[in-house]
């Protein structure tokens, strides 16, 4: 009976704990005026379709869930990296200094989640400080 408790206990948390990570990912879409980002960076037609579809590709939580349920923050570098390939590198280094003003997105969300909620999120080395690295390598 105590393994079943602890088993559900585990399942609640870990469910709130996801749904935490899946709204950060739905407000990192929801809080940016996509047209406005287009115009701004002076997207073609196909960068545009092509960041329209990132937007849309898990519209609710379960699928979310069944991508990113183990590993919740992954989110972050696999969205990130997605826009980073679909920008040219001038247009990705103008987005990224206005919206996240410089700072790396999972760094931005956790500071964000920090603001609102009172708690921070696990740190997650695989979305670190190497990411600015990796773009000024590759992008200038």
């Amino acid at each position: 009976m105590k393994k079943l408790l602890i088993v559900v206990a585990l399942g609640i948390f870990t469910l709130g704990f996801s749904q935490n990570y899946y709204n950060d990912y739905r407000g990192s879409i929801a809080s940016i005026n996509w047209g406005q980002v287009a115009i701004y960076l002076g997207l073609n037609k196909a960068q545009i379709n092509q960041l329209t579809i990132l937007n849309s590709r898990y519209p609710d939580y379960n699928s979310w869930n069944h991508m990113y349920g183990r590993e919740p923050n992954r989110w972050y570098t696999d969205r990130y990296y997605a826009m980073e390939k679909i920008m040219t590198p001038e247009q990705y280094r103008r987005f990224y200094a206005r919206y996240y003003q410089g700072l790396n997105p999972r760094l931005k969300y956790d500071n964000d989640y920090r603001k609102y909620r009172g708690r921070s999120m696990p740190y997650d080395r695989r979305f670190n400080d190497h990411h600015d690295d990796h773009h000024r390598e590759h992008h200038g």
